[in-house]
């Protein structure tokens, strides 16, 4: 029978092969920056997306400077290559939108001065297969006035 120091050195090349040199510093917090990226970029993307308010177009209701968080999954994400405009369609959504929901949408470049797309954030006043028309700075949804006191008309 093998002696205990004999069977120690016999072991011991087997035993360094399966313990595992220890990671360094640096590759560890690189590979958690990795993570965190990711998992942010994911959460962005399909979860929820940190909107400022730029203008005062929805004043009293939204401040201008205010913050808010939208929930991207109840009316669908919109499916992106990511840090691009590069739609390739949306994810089914939990409903549709309601009057009176506030959303956020990409408005098409024409909308803009500069015409770059830019995210609106406005309410929902009508839904599909609702008219909606302006005359004399009063709107009419279906052909009945719609009143709202937040409602203004700038020109």
């Amino acid at each position: 029978m093998p002696s205990p120091e004999r069977r120690r050195r016999e072991a011991a090349p087997a035993l360094e092969r399966v313990v595992a040199k220890p990671k360094s510093q640096v590759r560890e917090y690189a590979e958690a920056l990795a993570v965190a990226l990711l998992l942010a970029l994911v959460i962005r993307t399909f979860v929820v997306q940190a909107f400022k308010i730029p203008s005062g177009s929805m004043l009293p209701t939204l401040q201008i400077g205010d913050h808010l968080l939208v929930n991207k999954f109840l009316y669908g994400a919109r499916l992106e290559i990511p840090l691009t405009d590069v739609s390739l369609g949306r994810l089914p959504g939990l409903r549709k939108p309601r009057p009176g929901d506030v959303i956020v949408f990409l408005a098409p470049a024409r909308a803009s001065a500069d015409r770059q797309r830019r995210d609106f954030i406005k309410r929902v006043i009508a839904v599909e297969g609702q008219t909606i028309e302006v005359r004399a700075k009063q709107v009419y949804i279906d052909g009945k006035p719609w009143d709202d006191p937040h409602a203004t008309f700038l020109s």
